[in-house]
């Protein structure tokens, strides 16, 4: 099917909504990119783009701005508190994980499609809600569409609009997320008694993250008391107390509530959810927005694949669905596993059941890139290097 003339709609212009909008302006497709915020902003602190994510970007032609712009790690640990490797999962084909501000992630993006002419901006406008043959709702109006790209986030306006089976539950489990703007990364997730504690360089800093596995620590975050916040992890891993010393208020942190999304369907008519819309998960993994990426790639080959729009969405439904929801409960598990927090099952867990991880580690991390990133990256490049669809 021709991509080329397509009228498309993409709601919501985070990192899987630009990416997908990208792709389909360069293959040919009339985009307008609609985002209910005045102006482009960064949700969130620090990114890693592993393997699958990175295809599709450098298939875009922004692996050298994101290279110039991250930081690159060959082998992120989970460890213990003394810093005994518990698992360091590689990839495959020596794949690395860039790790950079999501600011600059963003940044990148928009820079991109500012560039695009396929693309029309709308900033500040709220789409209410689609229907299966393409419409969206936008003060009150509805407005025909070939296609709609659902890609506004766990709480969608567009999931909630249609009857997709679409089941979001709260998992009760939060993290804290921040920049220092030091350079103390420790390369590490370390999972201790007090839940995990993460921290990677970023370009002239660092990103950290942390849970919250005691009572404690919940009462602190609740409280806003960053002296106690850095108190209890100064006390549970005395390594990155430096690190938590720009924590002088909550205003320097953000806290983030884990929500899981799973549909039955991720495609109704000629709307289909991409990213956190159709799919949010646990970050354990750090598959989130790779994920969303990965889905904007798989949307465009079926797209250019089918002879119809419909066929072509239930071919990329068929294709994302099972694979995302394996790392959507990959995920969970991971974060169930690294959130206990009794003396007697961590000494278990890290003594016995994580050496057993580390046997199949390689196949499941393969799994979890969900599509050949070789693949994905052609995908991409071929709309960069061709004038259309």
């Amino acid at each position: 099917m021709k991509v080329r003339g397509m009228k498309v709609a993409v709601v919501g212009g985070a990192v899987g909504g630009a990416s997908v909008a990208l792709l389909l302006a360069r293959a040919g497709a009339e985009v307008t990119l609609f985002e209910r915020v005045p102006k482009f902003r960064a949700v969130g602190a620090g990114i890693g783009l592993q393997p699958n994510g990175m295809a599709v970007l450098r298939g875009l032609g922004l692996g050298d701005a994101l290279a110039e712009q991250g930081c690159v790690l060959d082998a992120p640990r989970v460890t213990d508190p003394t810093g005994r490797t518990l698992l360091q999962p590689t990839f495959p084909d020596g794949g690395q994980v860039v790790m950079l501000r999501r600011s600059e992630l963003q940044e990148i993006l928009r820079d991109a499609i500012d560039r695009e002419p396929g693309i029309a901006i709308r900033m500040g406008f709220e789409v209410q809600g689609a229907r299966p043959d393409g419409a969206i709702l936008l003060d009150q109006h509805w407005y025909r569409y070939d296609l709609v790209v659902g890609a506004d986030g766990v709480h969608s306006r567009i999931r909630e609009s249609l009857d997709v089976g679409a089941k979001v539950r709260r998992t009760g489990i939060s993290y804290l997320r921040g920049l220092a703007e030091r350079e103390l990364a420790g390369n590490e997730e370390v999972w201790t008694g007090a839940g995990i504690f993460g921290s990677f360089p970023v370009r002239g800093g660092t990103y950290w993250f942390c849970s919250m596995g005691t009572p404690e620590l919940r009462a602190a975050v609740e409280a806003r008391d960053a002296k106690a916040l850095r108190r209890i992890w100064g006390e549970t891993l005395p390594r990155v107390a430096p690190l938590l010393e720009e924590v002088d208020s909550f205003d320097r942190v953000l806290v983030n509530e884990v929500i899981r999304v799973d549909c039955e369907r991720f495609v109704s008519g000629r709307v289909a959810l991409l990213g956190d819309a159709a799919h949010a998960m646990a970050p354990n993994l750090g598959q989130g927005a790779n994920s969303a990426l990965v889905d904007a790639a798989v949307l465009l080959d079926e797209l250019r694949r089918a002879d119809r729009i419909e066929e072509a969405l239930e071919r990329y439904d068929a294709r994302r669905r099972p694979a995302v929801r394996w790392v959507q409960d990959a995920a969970e598990g991971s974060g169930k596993l690294s959130e206990r927090t009794g003396a007697a099952f961590r000494w278990m867990r890290d003594r016995l059941l994580m050496p057993l991880a580390a046997l199949g580690a390689s196949s499941r991390i393969a799994r979890t890139l969900q599509e050949p990133p070789a693949e994905l990256e052609r995908i991409a490049a071929s709309v960069g290097r061709l004038p259309g669809g």
